[in-house]
């Protein structure tokens, strides 16, 4: 009796156990997912955020006991010069974008019909295209030119992989938008854990994909 409660007491104890694992996961990606959300708050910083937000979780993935915090900050400072030009101009096509849209929104005529229309899918391929610009410039050292041709090339060949990310986020801002207390309940969880839980649901999508042209 004596041997079973000494297992048992070193099984809950046991870092090396599954359920130690999921919790130190989880922990993870609570300190990255705040660093990230911090890293963000100049705005202009946004594009080193995420390629450093990446970076940290591929580490994680892979990794245990990892120093989040000093993987993350030498992510940050590693990535700056890189991040700030994709981040700049991710910003830049969004916003304009988003301004056009919001300036003609209550326009009815066709010509603005269509420009709306253009405004918003200009906005949607920005998207797909930069949920692989940030992954691919966290796995691998490449020019700015060459990984926006790469991530486009990439998003044409597996499109309904990226469309289902795009299609998932939409869902959740749809359900988001469905009352207060759901908005409430979810932005809490994001200022938690959301930005990190997703782009680490992302990673085995973007390491399939990224396998199936290493050489």
């Amino acid at each position: 009796m004596e041997k079973r409660g000494s297992q048992l007491i070193q099984s809950i104890f046991d870092t090396d156990n599954f359920f130690m694992r999921i919790c130190e996961k989880i922990l993870d990606l609570v300190t990255v997912n705040l660093l990230f959300l911090l890293s963000c708050l100049p705005i202009v910083t946004i594009g080193i955020a995420k390629m450093s937000l990446y970076q940290t979780l591929f580490v994680i993935k892979d990794s245990r006991r990892v120093k989040v915090t000093a993987t993350y900050v030498q992510a940050f400072r590693k990535n700056w010069k890189i991040g700030f030009k994709l981040g700049l101009l991710e910003l830049l096509i969004v916003g304009i974008s988003l301004f056009d849209l919001m300036l003609f929104w209550r326009q009815e005529t066709l010509p603005f019909q269509m420009l709306k229309a253009t405004c918003i899918g200009v906005i949607i391929f920005t998207s797909l295209l930069f949920l692989c610009v940030y992954p691919l410039a966290a796995k691998f050292e490449m020019t700015i030119k060459d990984l926006l041709q790469t991530s486009l090339i990439m998003v044409s060949l597996h499109f309904p992989w990226f469309f289902l990310m795009i299609a998932l986020l939409a869902a959740i801002i749809f359900f988001l938008s469905s009352s207060g207390f759901v908005l409430l309940l979810g932005f809490t969880l994001f200022v938690l854990i959301g930005f990190a839980a997703l782009g680490f649901l992302q990673l085995p999508i973007m390491e399939t994909i990224f396998n199936k042209y290493k050489r």
